[in-house]
């Protein structure tokens, strides 16, 4: 059985191996990918439950209602930010629907920042073994594009 991935960010699509940090490149905290972002906004990529809002605002995680665990993380070192450039519009243990906008951020200061990058990373924590994330599209995408499956 696969699940199907939407991209939370419009931009560039990225496999995970590629992302400027290590953590994420390989693999550290879990599989999925990154997007290059073209609009400072992430929306929920599914229907689920807040369970964590960073409190530097740059990371998100929903428990997605067909029980799939989503890290939204945006940027890379962007915890040094300490929340300049980032408005989160929801709490822990809110319900989202796909589509809700759960927070908007300046590319352009991750990207004028020497210490932060501005990759937009979707996480897939706790996956079980043998399971991965395999991209479906390529290139430029838009929000709530499929992107991916775990196979």
């Amino acid at each position: 059985m696969s699940t199907t991935l939407l991209s939370p960010y419009a931009g560039t699509l990225h496999p995970i191996t590629e992302a400027p940090d290590p953590v994420f490149s390989e693999k550290m905290l879990g599989d999925g990918f990154f997007i290059t972002p073209s609009i400072g906004e992430v929306l929920a990529p599914a229907d689920g439950e807040i369970t964590y809002v960073a409190p530097t605002k740059h990371g998100i995680r929903i428990a997605a209602a067909d029980g799939t665990k989503l890290t939204l993380h945006v940027g890379t070192e962007s915890g040094e930010l300490k929340g300049e450039g980032f408005t989160v519009f929801v709490e822990t243990g809110e319900k989202v629907r796909k589509g809700d906008k759960l927070m908007t951020f300046s590319p352009e200061l991750l990207q004028q920042n020497p210490k932060t990058t501005d990759a937009c990373i979707l996480l897939l924590e706790d996956m079980e073994d043998g399971r991965e994330v395999r991209l479906t599209a390529s290139g430029e995408v838009t929000a709530l594009t499929p992107v991916a499956e775990v196979v």
